[in-house]
């Protein structure tokens, strides 16, 4: 049986923190646990893994709106972010579908006036009911509080 993970922007900023770490605007970012990074690299490199990654394609709009800002950054973040994930036989990028939007309208409380990428992201997770990885403590806090999913990995 495979076991899915969702994976939101700051995860994927926070593996990948050393193609960032030149970037202008880039302050780091909250750092992942070991074992939510082992279970990244699991499911980037293995071709043998159980663990299968479900990337929201908001991540990818999300880093593209506020990080690919030069033609260089955007040729390495493709070679060696983008290219790798897509390449990987563990690795989906999830469209925004009807069931998405539908669990994203019930997203509410703490949430209703957080970022709108964040939400899509959670509310795939939802839709999967698969465990989230993430270093947002509002969403870490609103699914511990209304438990959504299966759980969260920091």
């Amino acid at each position: 049986m495979r076991t899915l993970y969702v994976i939101d922007t700051n995860s994927i900023i926070s593996f990948y923190h050393d193609v960032f770490k030149n970037v202008p605007d880039y302050q780091g970012s909250l750092e992942l646990s070991s074992k939510a990074k082992r279970i990244i690299s699991q499911a980037i490199i293995s071709r043998t893994t159980r663990i299968r990654l479900s990337i929201p394609s908001v991540v990818f709009v999300e880093i593209y709106e506020k990080w690919l800002k030069t033609e260089e950054f955007a040729r390495k973040f493709y070679y060696e972010i983008f290219s790798p994930l897509k390449q990987s036989p563990n690795v989906e990028v999830r469209p925004i579908d009807r069931e998405v939007m539908e669990n994203l309208i019930h997203i509410g409380g703490n949430l209703q006036n957080h970022d709108l990428h964040d939400k899509i992201i959670l509310a795939s997770a939802i839709t999967l009911e698969s465990q989230l990885i993430t270093t947002d403590a509002d969403i870490i806090n609103y699914v511990h509080e209304r438990n959504l999913i299966p759980g969260i990995l920091k």
